[in-house]
């Protein structure tokens, strides 16, 4: 199935991104010297869309919907939106706080910890304004709706329960912190797929197992509440798995050399979405040993090279991907690619 638009809401806003010289995680009443990075940082609403923009554009319409403040910032980041383009149309400024903004810390085997101010505009975006702007644009069962974090649960949960009411597919990220609140409200009958890493996936699992033996647990878990509830786990550079139909499947990482591996999951996640809109599978019905082993043909496999031209590139965001580039790796590669993976 393809759709014809895809909805979305989480944080808009920039950050700041410091580089640790130490290995250990920094300690809860520890002062430690780090590099402020040059290295432009997003929050993850404009990460995730900016590959699903990229790949989509001018086929399938992608809506933001959230809150900058009336400010640079805000103006800036409106304009760049609209220039990738989104239909910054449900994106609002507020004249009383300020644009989100974000500082990562990346340690030096490239993971990274972030931290999101709650009290800037992204947090105005309520379950009331979420629904009005689904109402406008038309959501319907042709529409893909994402739910991201960095805005309130409330709003996240109210747009995946009105998307499922409407027919449209629903995406929900879920991060660490709000794994069990997600739970205790139920939302994830109301959720196609659940997008999480693996720290994410055991937070929600409330296990410390990894990689295969963990997303079995946490599909048993979620699929007692949902079937039909379908999941995409990242794991870093081991790659990611996917869970449908009650099969589990790996797709290999794209072998690359490093920089920066914050924004690879939203890049992941952003990239599947343009996958799932063009009518791509969440599987492709075999385990490949290394990437493009067999023809590329599912949708988490254009997210994966988005991925892996993410964690290349010193930004969270990798702006030269696109579908030119992306069938230019295709070609150099050698790989065999479905004739709608690359646009």
């Amino acid at each position: 199935m393809t759709y014809d638009k895809i909805i979305a809401t989480g944080g808009i806003g920039t950050g700041m991104l410091f580089l640790s010289g130490q290995q250990e995680t920094l300690g809860r009443s520890e002062s430690r010297s780090v590099t402020l990075s040059p290295a432009k940082d997003y929050c993850k609403q404009q990460i995730v869309l900016y590959y699903t923009a990229a790949l989509l554009r001018e086929t399938i319409p992608v809506y933001p919907i959230g809150y900058v403040g009336n400010d640079s910032m805000g103006d800036s980041i409106l304009e760049e939106m609209r220039r990738q383009g989104m239909d910054v149309t449900y994106i609002s400024q507020s004249p009383d706080v300020p644009t989100t903004i974000s500082v990562c810390l990346q340690y030096p085997d490239r993971e990274t910890c972030n931290f999101t101010a709650d009290n800037s505009a992204s947090g105005l975006v309520t379950p009331e304004y979420v629904l009005r702007a689904m109402e406008d644009i038309g959501v319907d069962e042709k529409s893909i709706v994402c739910a991201v974090p960095e805005i309130p649960v409330d709003s996240r949960a109210a747009m995946m329960k009105e998307a499922k009411r409407r027919g449209a597919l629903t995406v929900l990220s879920v991060p660490v912190s709000e794994a069990g609140e997600f739970a205790q409200r139920s939302i994830y009958r109301y959720v196609d797929i659940l997008a999480v890493n693996m720290e994410e996936a055991q937070a929600a699992a409330g296990s410390r197992s990894e990689g295969r033996e963990l997303l079995l647990e946490l599909s048993k878990l979620l699929c007692s509440l949902n079937p039909h509830l379908a999941i995409l786990m990242t794991c870093g550079k081991e790659g990611a798995y996917t869970f449908a139909g009650q099969t589990a499947e790996k797709v290999p990482p794209l072998l690359c050399s490093a920089l920066n591996t914050t924004g690879a999951g939203d890049a992941f996640l952003g990239g599947t979405l343009a996958g799932l809109a063009r009518g791509m599978k969440l599987q492709k019905g075999c385990e490949d040993r290394s990437f493009g082993e067999s023809e590329l043909k599912s949708a988490p496999e254009l997210g994966t090279i988005c991925a892996g031209m993410a964690v290349e590139c010193e930004d969270s965001i990798a702006f030269h991907v696109g579908p030119e580039t992306i069938r230019e790796m295709i070609q150099n590669r050698g790989w065999k690619a479905d004739v709608r993976f690359a646009g």
